[in-house]
């Protein structure tokens, strides 16, 4: 289970890397830029809860039979998607103060991150070897 904390960590440092590229570039070009920087901050937050929510439940199916541990991880995908609608929701109905832009964009970065996670493990790999070196 060090290797999945590890790769955990990894998404995290991809989705604040994701965040803070598209919080500059929200800034730039939005008209609302509060609004957007919230939903945006909503999003993240939104999807490293759901980051956790995987690495939390694939731990605890590990640990169960066959049978068990798919019922286990479906019941959760389907907690992760129900949080993903709601947080959806709150923004598309509290748009003045959570922007659905700023949001999508935030809980997208799960997805980048994830694209991202490869080169991260290189880089937290290369600077943790130096390190030991040093």
């Amino acid at each position: 289970m060090r290797q999945a904390k590890q790769t955990l960590k990894e998404l995290m440092a991809g989705l604040a890397v994701w965040g803070i590229l598209v919080l500059v570039i929200l800034m730039i070009v939005s008209r609302h830029r509060l609004a957007v920087a919230c939903g945006l901050l909503v999003g993240l937050a939104a999807a490293a809860w759901l980051l956790w929510h995987m690495y939390h439940h694939l731990d605890i199916a590990l640990d169960m039979d066959a049978t068990h541990a798919g019922r286990h991880i479906q019941a959760s995908a389907m907690k992760r998607f129900l949080v993903m609608a709601v947080v959806l929701a709150l923004a598309m109905t509290q748009y003045r103060y959570i922007h659905p832009v700023g949001t999508v964009l935030g809980m997208f970065g799960m997805k980048i991150s994830a694209f991202m996670q490869p080169k991260i493990h290189r880089l937290m790999a290369s600077h943790k070897g130096s390190s030991v070196k040093s």
